[in-house]
């Protein structure tokens, strides 16, 4: 904390204040279920893409890992089309997951 600390009397108004908040039930569930949302088909749609499970983003990296290798030997466009099929897909699933992480480390009730 910059500069000095609260005084007593400040402390006390402090805890005054947010008790009648905690007081609240309606602001405190919202304040504990709080998270970012981007609104409408794009907000659902990043939500959907980000629950998808870990196992098939492991399965997506591994396959775009082998065919970017394969893609570099070959050197076919059948090969890099290919790849690109599944590349792009597996970046998109893992912006997802990466925003959602981001978007609920130190929400209150989510773990963070």
């Amino acid at each position: 904390m910059d500069g000095p600390g609260l005084s007593s009397r400040e402390r006390r108004i402090l805890a005054e204040i947010e008790g009648d908040l905690r007081a609240d039930r309606r602001l405190d569930q919202r304040l504990r279920t709080m998270r970012f949302v981007l609104p409408g088909a794009p907000g659902r749609a990043l939500d959907a893409a980000a629950r998808v499970p870990g196992s098939v983003l492991a399965l997506l990296t591994a396959l775009s890992v082998g065919l970017l290798l394969v893609g570099a030997t070959v050197h076919t466009a059948v090969a890099l089309t290919l790849f690109s099929v599944v590349w792009l897909p597996t970046v998109v699933l893992l912006s997802a997951r990466g925003l959602r992480t981001r978007s609920h480390r130190g929400c209150p009730g989510r773990g963070g």
